[in-house]
């Protein structure tokens, strides 16, 4: 057999065991309860959790984009170890299980059920559940595309880019087709451990690569290229703006309230167990990206000549042209793994959104069960398509294609802060609405890359002041959001209150003033 047989025979026996693991009788297929399909209504316990939603944060952002961007960027993409950090304790153990407490008292199923329960129905739904949705697009071409280029590569080119995207979302088709929510966790919980394994022992095999282990790397990138190991890197990218600006806005902030982070939260088994998620996370996501280091210096090494996106194609050549056939079929399953934990994730959560909140909402709005899981599956299709056909598109850095993602999910965070924090801030559906389009509109025109996309010069100001575009969104939101809800009417307070108390009932906080009491003092001034 030639070498590219036997990593083709490894990915089978991967695809095997993952749609085997994904439609298992454990995962209770066959469901007609939208309560039980798009999510898991007797809860998840804490290890299924655990590498669910950690098998969900590393993308093909991890295997290869980091790697990629290690190449190009050097050590200062280290920095990206903050959010790691900061989204487990600040956005899961705080904004998390919030999200889970008010999920389990009110049966929420996707984002915009919590939005709306407190801002008021209507069109508004559709809008919030569409926005959701459109924030994903990105995310999940990125998903597919870097483990498919690994797979292509690895297999010397026999399976092409585009045969090996079809393989990939037939997988997910299938199993998230059958299993919805519960499919999706326990292929993300094998796919969780497989990619941890797969990283660290690529890391290991490049170590092998270069005479001398670590020192020895770390020795060879000073000679080859100084500017790697130190800031702002080759390209001037990594500023002290940046360093402290785009671990923050642009991963950290939306990692976690990404539409599958909501169906996660409201799948699990109480709040402690979101609480004890967020506590211990951040050590399995840190575990990634210092393997990714290695793996990156490595190839920048042996083809320094690749630059710009195509840094990125760096992990691959070295498995194709170094790796014995076997190891290398080991490491693109990983990559596999990387990419469909979240495919997956994200594919079920849109189809919930697009099933709930728009067929249901606005097309048919009396119907059963039955049929609005069946209507789901019919969109699961139809969001892998899309998906495989967006992907066959170069569209650049799988990196820059989840910064897009970011700035357009952050910009829900005035809704949930005012929500999830009882007295923080007083806006209004209209405001809430200007503000994420004034955002997403600024964090957009502040990115470089989007006006190359767009076949446009870049402004010459940009980066502006060196602060990540998502961090501009935001910036903008919130006052935008303020000024108007000043002039707008304000929520019902009935629910308001309703979702005021269930917050006070399990953590105990009181809002410093209610709806109901600023619409009294509005009236009587």
């Amino acid at each position: 057999m030639e070498s590219w047989h036997y990593t083709l025979i490894i990915v089978i026996a991967y695809a095997a065991l993952i749609l085997w693991v994904g439609t298992g009788k454990w995962t209770k297929g066959g469901r007609v309860s939208m309560d039980d399909y798009f999510k898991v209504a007797p809860g998840l316990g804490f290890i299924i959790l655990y590498l669910g939603m950690a098998g969900g944060f590393h993308t093909a952002f991890a295997i290869p984009g980091s790697m990629g961007f290690y190449h190009r960027h050097g050590v200062a993409f280290a920095g990206n170890i903050l959010w790691t950090v900061f989204t487990p304790l600040f956005m899961i153990y705080f904004f998390g299980s919030r999200i889970a407490c008010l999920g389990k008292k009110f049966n929420y199923i996707t984002p915009a059920d919590l939005i709306v329960d407190y801002f008021g129905e209507g069109k508004f739904r559709a809008f919030i559940s569409l926005y959701a949705l459109s924030c994903c697009v990105p995310l999940m071409t990125a998903n597919i595309t870097g483990p498919a280029r690994l797979l292509s590569g690895g297999t010397e080119g026999n399976i092409p880019y585009l045969g090996a995207l079809a393989m990939m979302g037939v997988m997910v088709v299938i199993y998230v087709w059958k299993s919805g929510l519960r499919g999706v966790t326990w292929t993300t919980v094998a796919q969780a451990v497989w990619m941890f394994v797969a990283i660290w022992a690529a890391a290991f095999w490049c170590l092998s690569l270069v005479p001398g282990g670590m020192q020895g790397l770390f020795n060879a990138v000073e000679s080859a290229n100084r500017d790697l190991l130190t800031l702002p890197g080759p390209e001037g990218m990594a500023t002290p703006q940046w360093w402290f600006s785009w671990p923050v806005f642009g991963i950290a902030l939306h990692w976690a309230i990404l539409p599958r982070g909501f169906m996660f939260f409201y799948s699990a088994r109480d709040v402690k167990t979101v609480r004890k998620a967020g506590l211990t996370l951040g050590f399995y996501l840190m575990g990634l990206y210092i393997p990714a280091m290695i793996i990156g210096f490595t190839g920048a090494l042996f083809y320094p000549s690749l630059v710009g996106s195509g840094a990125e194609q760096s992990f691959p050549l070295l498995l194709a042209e170094r790796a014995p056939a076997w190891f290398a079929g080991l490491i693109v399953a990983g990559g596999l793994a990387a990419g469909m934990s979240s495919l997956d994730a994200d594919t079920n959560a849109n189809s919930a959104m697009l099933t709930k909140d728009v067929y249901k909402g606005f097309i048919k709005k009396e119907a059963s069960d039955a049929h609005y899981v069946g209507v789901g599956r019919i969109f699961v299709v139809c969001l892998v398509l899309a998906t495989v056909a967006a992907a066959s598109y170069d569209w650049g850095l799988v990196t820059i294609m989840v910064g897009v993602t970011a700035a357009m999910i952050t910009q829900l965070m005035p809704a949930l802060i005012t929500i999830l924090i009882p007295g923080s801030f007083r806006l209004t559906k209209v405001g809430v609405t200007v503000g994420i389009v004034v955002g997403l509109v600024v964090s957009l025109a502040v990115r470089e890359q989007v006006y190359p996309l767009l076949g446009m010069a870049t402004p010459s100001f940009l980066p502006l002041l060196g602060v990540d575009p998502s961090f501009w969104g935001i910036a903008m939101n919130f006052p935008v959001a303020w000024l108007v809800s000043k002039f707008t009417p304000l929520p019902d307070p009935e629910p308001v209150a309703r979702i005021q108390a269930a917050l006070r009932e399990e953590f105990g906080r009181k809002p410093r003033r209610s709806i109901e009491a600023s619409r009294s003092a509005a009236q009587e001034g």
